[in-house]
């Protein structure tokens, strides 16, 4: 298969909207790009650090801010020579703590050496003081910190950013930066004038350009005053705009390819006169812009082609114009030439091969050690559902066995279309893709597979990977401080663990009820919905109508019906809700003292063999929805569940129990069986359907979740049902 690859234009057009704009308007303008980025939590900082502040020439190192020494990337710790995450912009200042997403901001958390962080401690920034003994370039006093020379821009970058992006909007703190120092604990930081000096001083390096892409990956915003450190200038030290706007710079095609020239269009107004000349300054790095296009211009739209370019490079430029007197030049902008993928591409499901290993896996990881298969590389295709820095999940289609997880850097967003290239692993019981070699990004924006509904307690393999969403699900532990960011629900049916994860972290209430939606992850020998957004957690709401699971004519005057949830007392017990054939009229209707599930219909003499039909209108749920599909068809004879099973043999042994306890029984012959743990209120807390083989039968029940008490186990099958009652000790 070939597929002609694309990635949107990365950059270009990002501060449109910018362009002649000074003081609070260009920081208004700023403020509305670069926020509602995602919010990552504190925790993930340490795997961006790798990449953000990664050390060149030592791999798995990373460059300290105020030292300049080049560390291992993973020796965190809280005091000496280890790593500290230090809040450029103090969070004392403000008193935002590390919660998200003031506090987790990866533009404003730098590694640094412990002991020299806890020295900074909250000091603003000024020029001064004595220089400190391990961090040589550096000098402090009591109320101030003066940075290295090499890194005096990156902070007041820093410092502008967070000034820009958080102004009050949405209970986020208003940073300001001031021109004083002893500014704790008000949110402000200062020295400004210092700062604006340093921003001059220490233009952005390549250093500081990588660290702004590598976080404009991972929480997707940038940081404008690396990309333009002028608009500082613009901001705070009135500076004169422009008289040349150059704004709604776009590129056509969006996805560039290696045999077609990309167009730059810009429109371009002098506001003192005409323009006489604009241009494309355009080559293969940020630093050398040495090829030109002229671009022609159709009133204030002005165009320019920048030739073809050979697949996988990344192309700079800037726009420049000119009149008599002035010049001006936009944001450095850049795009990328995608690759081909010329291949054969596998399904999802052929990965999970509808098994726990996978058919195509490369290798093996587990407690029995590490096993070489030797497969060698797929391709597969999907969207993407989850996006964690590390990690993603991919799915090519909706239902059980279409997810994967995949283990890249790459870092698309949700909904993107990709293409992966790697090598399968079974690690530690999961499916995933490592080793990635080649990554395509095909579209964004795209529809979501479906979530597919699931019991909490029937999680399981076929849904690794997979979007799912639980419902009516009660938090029964929400202690997630205590037990790795992880939560735990429960909707009667088994317990599953809720993972506030890298990228979003909710706070439950125990008792409250949810419904929870996303991708399924399998690790530490538990099943866990990894959360992604605000939306994937909700109160849960029944807009569900109530709905027929089972009937039974039990004898010539008695129905018993079997509804899917709890009902409303007054509409159950209305015989106006119920009309049945063959002018059978009902008598009275009575819901079940315990299972508000069950109605137990009198009615007149039905007849051995005659098939009925019921028709069931204005029986509502406990919220008020009222049946939509009531109508069932039925046959009443003679038959009771001692035709299928010997109830006088039936054992549940250990009774009472406090784990594991086992209903033993006989069968005469295979059907269906549905077992439900009543409590003593009636309120169903398990519920699962059994194939019965002919012969003994023995179901295992763990009763070990439950609290203290006496419960009731329904037994029902298609000639019955029989209560036994259980009590946990």
């Amino acid at each position: 298969m070939l597929f002609a690859i694309g990635v949107e234009a990365q950059n270009t057009g990002y501060y449109n909207g910018t362009s002649g704009k000074s003081g609070d308007e260009l920081k208004s303008a700023l403020n509305d790009i670069i926020q509602d980025h995602l919010e990552l939590s504190y925790s993930s900082s340490k795997t961006c650090f790798k990449e953000s502040d990664a050390d060149p020439s030592t791999p798995g190192n990373v460059i300290l801010v105020y030292t300049g020494r080049s560390q291992d990337a993973s020796d965190f710790g809280s005091g000496g020579n280890q790593l500290n995450r230090e809040h450029v912009w103090a969070k004392s200042h403000g008193g935002f703590g590390t919660e998200p997403p003031m506090g987790s901001d990866y533009h404003n958390l730098k590694p640094a050496d412990a002991s020299v962080n806890i020295d900074r401690s909250n000091l603003d920034f000024d020029n001064g003081g004595v220089s400190h003994p391990e961090a040589t370039g550096c000098s402090y006093d009591n109320d101030s910190w003066e940075p290295r020379d090499e890194v005096k821009g990156d902070v007041a970058r820093i410092i502008f950013y967070m000034a820009t992006r958080y102004e009050g909007e949405n209970g986020e703190a208003d940073l300001k930066v001031v021109d004083h120092v002893n500014t704790y604990p008000n949110a402000e930081h200062g020295k400004l004038s210092v700062l604006l000096d340093w921003n001059m001083q220490d233009p952005p390096d390549d250093f500081e350009r990588n660290r702004n892409n590598v976080i404009f990956g991972w929480q997707h915003n940038r940081n404008p005053f690396i990309d333009n450190p002028e608009y500082a200038n613009l901001i705070w030290n009135n500076a004169i705009p422009n008289s040349i706007t150059i704004d709604d710079i776009a590129i056509t095609p969006t996805t560039p390819s290696d045999d077609t020239p990309v167009t730059i269009s810009a429109t371009i107004i002098n506001n003192n006169g005409s323009i006489t000349s604009a241009k494309i300054a355009w080559g293969t790095s940020f630093t050398t812009l040495d090829n030109e296009v002229t671009m022609s211009a159709n009133g204030d739209v002005y165009t320019g082609d920048i030739p073809p370019q050979p697949e996988s490079s990344t192309i700079y430029y800037r726009v420049i114009a000119e009149n008599e007197t002035n010049e001006n030049t936009s944001v450095c902008y850049n795009y990328f030439v995608p690759k081909t993928f010329i291949g054969s591409l596998v399904t999802i499901n052929a990965i999970q091969g509808q098994q726990s290993v996978s058919p195509m896996a490369d290798q093996i990881v587990d407690a029995n050690g590490t096993q070489e298969l030797n497969y060698g590389e797929v391709s597969t295709s999907g969207i993407v559902t989850g996006s964690y820095g590390e990690f993603y999940y991919i799915q090519d289609g909706d239902g059980e066995w279409n997810g994967v997880m995949v283990f890249d850097n790459n870092k698309p967003h949700v909904g993107d279309s990709v293409i992966v290239t790697g090598k399968i692993k079974e690690y530690w019981g999961v499916t995933e893709m490592a080793n990635v070699s080649d990554f395509y990004h095909i579209s964004s924006n795209n529809i979501l597979p479906e979530p597919v509904l699931i019991n909490t307690g029937d999680a399981s393999e076929e849904y690794e990977s997979v979007l799912v969403q639980v419902s009516n699900a009660t938090c029964t532990d929400d202690n997630y401080q205590q037990n790795h960011y992880m939560w735990e629900v429960n909707d009667g049916s088994g317990a599953l663990k809720i993972h506030n994860s890298a990228i979003f972290t909710f706070d439950p209430e125990q008792g409250e009820q949810y419904t929870i939606t996303g991708p399924l992850n399998y690790n530490f020998n538990e099943y866990k919905i990894e959360l992604r957004n605000e939306n994937d957690v909700n109160l849960y709401s029944d807009n569900t109508p109530p709905a027929i699971s089972d009937l039974k004519a039990t004898n010539a005057t008695t129905i018993t019906i079997f509804f899917s949830e709890d009902l409303n007392e007054e509409s159950a017990e209305n015989i106006s809700n119920y009309t049945i054939s063959g002018d059978i009229t009902v008598t009275s209707a009575s819901l079940h003292l315990l299972d508000k599930t069950k109605v137990v219909l009198n009615v007149s003499e039905m007849t051995e063999g005659t098939n009925y039909t019921i028709n069931i209108s204005g029986v509502e749920d406990l919220n008020g929805n009222a049946i939509q599909d009531g109508s069932a068809e039925f046959t009443y004879n003679t038959e009771s569940i001692n035709e299928l099973i010997d109830v006088a043999s039936i054992n549940l042994y250990p009774n009472p129990s406090s784990g594991m306890t086992s209903l033993i029984f006989s069968s005469k012959k295979n059907d269906k069986m549905n077992i439900s743990l009543l409590s003593i209120e009636g309120k169903t807390i398990y519920y699962k359907g059994y194939n019965l083989q002919k012969g003994e039968n023995k179901i295992n029940i763990d009763a070990s979740p439950l609290e203290k008490g006496i419960y009731f186990i329904n037994i029902k099958t298609s000639f019955g049902e029989k209560v036994i009652k259980f009590a946990k000790n």
